[in-house]
């Protein structure tokens, strides 16, 4: 199974005032499901992501910028991920991103320590996308995630 990339178009449009979303797309990350993730635990990172004009491309972004181990072997999925055509059809100007890493997507996160015992990784993921305009996001970290497997 590959990276899960669930959107979910938000329809709240009431109390949203126009001067709140910018030209340039602009990502959040609201939750990650845990900071400290072993064996076969899904990583659930949850983004907001808002663009004025709702112009958004289908390029979405992700990378393991910090890792503890340098054998690992996850691998940086630009232009791998692929935001869904009817969303970028619907010209939605809010969405909520969910980016969901099974062991498999997150890679062999092993650290060997020397004399031969194992070490924890510790990872950053870093998140950006650009709309159709060409206009790229601020990229967005989440906070140090300890990986064990």
């Amino acid at each position: 199974m590959r990276f899960i990339l669930i959107f979910i178009a938000v329809g709240l449009f009431i109390g949203c005032g126009k001067d709140k979303f910018t030209t340039k797309p602009q990502l959040k990350i609201k939750s990650i499901n845990s900071t400290d993730i072993s064996g076969s635990q899904e990583l659930r990172i949850t983004l907001s992501a808002t663009d004025k004009e709702g112009d958004y491309s289908p390029f979405f972004a992700i990378k393991k910028t910090v890792a503890a181990c340098p054998s690992s072997n996850y691998t940086d999925s630009s232009g791998k991920f692929n935001i869904p055509g009817g969303f970028i059809d619907s010209k939605t100007k809010e969405a909520e991103i969910i980016v969901t890493l099974s062991k498999t997507d997150r890679g062999a996160n092993t650290c060997f320590a020397p004399g031969g015992g194992v070490k924890v990784d510790t990872a950053i993921f870093s998140f950006w996308t650009r709309d159709r305009a060409g206009n790229v996001s601020d990229t967005v970290f989440t906070k140090p995630i300890l990986i064990r497997n």
